[in-house]
């Protein structure tokens, strides 16, 4: 019989790993986007205002749709976190709010990515770049964690932002 206990990281640990998170999701979607414009069989071109093409609305409702559900589920999840008393514990669930708002970034980055590469529009690789933005600048760091999950002064020195 199998009995997996979890692993337990401490805070700093846990922080150093939501940053490599970070960076193979954006590393991800710049080589997506790279392999796409470089392996493109497409002629270039941005028109914004194609409303021919089936990705035209879907792509940037999509993309908006996500963003908003990201940072509201994150809000969400972190005020939730307000009623945990043990660093720990609040460092954990800060990962999986922030694992699932970068998830919601990547998911209609990557599928503008695709709708780039199946039309050559270069609108729709905007939005994938206006996404890796976004994610870019939610990068977690041991200050923004303290400040979202507004730590005491102890709690702030264990996870390294002091």
């Amino acid at each position: 019989m199998n009995n997996y206990a979890p692993v337990q990281q401490s805070p700093a640990a846990a922080v150093r790993t939501m940053k490599i998170i970070h960076g193979a999701l954006l590393a991800g979607q710049v080589l997506f986007a790279g392999v796409a414009i470089a392996t493109g069989t497409k002629t270039l071109y941005f028109n914004g205002r194609d409303t021919k093409d089936v990705f035209f609305f879907v792509g940037p409702a999509l993309a908006f749709g996500c963003i908003i559900a990201g940072f509201f589920l994150f809000k969400k999840l972190i005020d939730r976190l307000s009623q945990k008393t043990d660093l720990q514990s609040k460092v954990t669930g800060y990962q999986a709010a922030f694992i699932t708002r970068a998830a919601l970034l990547e998911g209609p980055s990557l599928f503008n990515i695709v709708a780039f590469m199946l039309s050559g529009n270069l609108f729709y690789l905007f939005i994938s770049v206006l996404l890796m933005l976004i994610l870019f600048r939610s990068r977690p760091t041991a200050n923004r964690i303290a400040e979202d999950l507004q730590l005491g002064y102890d709690d702030k020195a264990e996870l390294g932002a002091v």
